[in-house]
């Protein structure tokens, strides 16, 4: 049955929670980009987010109905026939499991945009399982993770030896928006507590936004990044065992929103506030609603911890506090980076690529378009290089090549992104800032090394 299906409909793409933000921007990328034989079956727990996703493509490509992922038979029943099963519904700690059994079960090809470290590490218990029937697991291919280790892995392949890797990313001011629970409640899961990173070469219990840094980045060389529970460690580290540490930091600008992020989640973790009412405070907060006076008590606790730890000045705090008055919305900052340090001809040395988004009216500065677009790029990428042929759960680093993939992620980009890959630059690693990651962020250069080198999008050298 499964197999007349196909071949009765050409290929079926099962998409769950199609309604969402960060889905729809990689439908809306679909509609433009994807083969003519792919046809998309449109699911969501919101029957009318679903409908109104089908409408976008405005052609019989797709169709669209209610599905709740957590009614096993329903699930099966449109998992079954489907050539490809693409999760866009979060958080992913509770739904990439029971819906990659489905794909599974239904020998389709499985993809996600996954950011939970527990999910992460399912999708590695499952592999064999996937392997059995010749599924393959495209698992966090979003923007972080998913471009994050694509620029990780573009760095590695530069380095003779590799001993540590960062990546970065941060979410800046869109405005006043309204942010679905599965958005709230990841933010809220990784704002406190302990998850599992990579330091000294194996996976080891870490405590989110225990740890700040500052970052090297274009408009951000002030901002606070704070290491948090985030897949791409144990997804890179996995890849790359001989890498000694790896780490993900991220960040929310302006940076008090930040402490108001941890200052809810450890009120939640400690049992000060129920999930429910924190999930309800921050989403109310982001879409400019009002909120309860003794939610904003806490929240502030994590903004007095942040100027106690030098982590933001009181002008940082006054400043946000009168924008806030005044429902001024700060410009838009983005962020997508690697780093990765190592030697390269006996000699240490630092690398690190980012992605420019800088430009006015840069379609990167939003997070639905980053990640939708980044989908759309590897679930392209793995159609047309045979990865689809692969089985077993592949992180990005392990099947996609960097300098194909950016050009792909280029002919799915809005216009207005401009020269949005930026190039690789490099220092030395010298005793003063060795051990030091809130060092001087000055000394980099453009990465001169035959063969090596890679400047903008236009003049791409496929060499590893």
């Amino acid at each position: 049955m499964a197999r007349k299906d196909r071949e009765r409909n050409g290929r079926r793409v099962l998409v769950v929670g199609a309604g969402g933000s960060m889905t729809g921007a990689f439908l809306r990328a679909m509609e433009q980009t994807a083969p003519p034989d792919l046809h998309f079956d449109l699911r969501d727990l919101n029957e009318d987010a679903a409908l109104a996703a089908a409408e976008r493509f405005g052609n019989e490509r797709a169709r669209a109905s209610r599905l709740d992922l957590f009614d096993e038979p329903a699930l099966q029943a449109a998992a079954a026939g489907a050539a490809f099963v693409v999760n866009g519904a979060g958080p992913f700690h509770r739904t990439a499991a029971p819906v990659r059994r489905a794909a599974i079960a239904a020998k389709a090809h499985y993809f996600d945009i996954d950011d939970d470290v527990e999910s992460a590490r399912e999708a590695l218990a499952m592999s064999e399982d996937a392997k059995k029937v010749g599924v393959a697991l495209f698992v966090g291919c979003g923007a972080s993770p998913g471009l994050t280790n694509v620029l990780a892995l573009d760095l590695v392949r530069r380095l003779d030896q590799v001993k540590s890797i960062d990546v970065a990313w941060c979410v800046g001011d869109e405005g006043p928006v309204e942010l679905g629970r599965s958005v709230i409640a990841h933010t809220l899961h990784m704002g406190a507590g302990d998850y599992i990173g990579w330091k000294d070469g194996a996976p080891v219990e870490r405590r989110s936004f225990a740890t700040a840094r500052r970052l090297p980045l274009p408009g951000l060389k002030r901002q606070p990044f704070y290491e948090c529970a985030h897949p791409e460690p144990v997804m890179l580290g996995t890849s790359f065992p001989q890498v000694a540490d790896v780490t993900c930091w991220g960040t929310l600008h302006p940076a008090p929103l930040n402490g108001i992020i941890r200052g809810i989640a450890e009120a939640e973790r400690a049992g000060r506030i129920d999930t429910e009412a924190a999930i309800e405070f921050l989403r109310a907060a982001i879409a400019g609603h009002p909120t309860a006076p003794s939610s904003e008590e806490l929240a502030m606790e994590g903004v007095r911890r942040q100027i106690r730890e030098g982590e933001i000045s009181r002008f940082d705090y006054w400043y946000f506090i009168f924008n806030a008055l005044l429902k001024q919305q700060y410009p838009t900052q983005a962020a997508t980076a690697a780093l990765a340090c190592g030697t390269i001809d006996g000699k240490p040395i630092e690398l690190l690529r980012y992605i420019d988004s800088t430009s006015p009216g840069s379609p990167l500065k939003k997070m639905e378009i980053a990640t939708g677009c980044a989908e759309a790029a590897f679930f392209l990428e793995a159609l047309e290089s045979g990865a689809a042929a692969k089985a077993g759960c592949l992180f990005p680093e392990l099947w996609i090549d960097p300098a194909a993939f950016y050009r792909r992620l280029d002919s799915c980009l809005p216009p207005g992104a401009g020269d949005w890959l930026g190039p690789v630059l490099c220092r030395p690693i010298q005793d003063q800032h060795k051990h030091n990651p809130n060092a001087a962020t000055f000394g980099w250069q453009l990465l001169h090394n035959s063969g090596r080198t890679e400047t903008t999008l236009g003049r791409l050298d496929d060499k590893p």
